[in-house]
């Protein structure tokens, strides 16, 4: 009996740890705010622009998919469950939307921020 004290002692730091283990480093969070961004920012625009300009700014929303699913594949990797990741997802495309949308000195980063860490672009 006096062999499980101890034991059922460290139950609470077990659980504690696993929480101080699910976390992220400064680029996945960028990753996931700027992926939300540019989807953001370039879903909702007027039909009438031309075929080269569609495909600029379908660029920027496949790049901002390519962040998202970086950042969603690096918490995962960090411990996070499927179920987190998606939470975690739809929680901050308000917040981001909010940003981006209102006033941008708000936001957590500049667009020039955001395109240099899209997939291709030049570091």
């Amino acid at each position: 009996m006096n062999r499980l004290i101890p034991a059922l002692a460290l139950v609470p730091a077990l659980f504690a740890t696993g929480a101080v283990a699910q976390s992220v480093s400064e680029e996945v969070t960028r990753q996931l705010w700027c992926g939300t961004a540019l989807t953001v920012a370039f879903t909702e625009l007027p039909d009438d622009l031309g075929e080269d300009e569609r495909a600029e700014i379908q660029s920027y929303i496949d790049g901002g998919n390519a962040l998202i699913a970086e950042a969603a594949a690096a918490h995962l990797e960090a411990g996070f469950t499927q179920e987190d990741v998606d939470r975690i997802t739809a929680e901050i495309v308000p917040v981001v939307t909010e940003q981006v949308t209102g006033d941008a000195s708000a936001a957590q980063f500049s667009f020039e921020e955001c395109a240099a860490i899209l997939p291709g672009s030049p570091e």
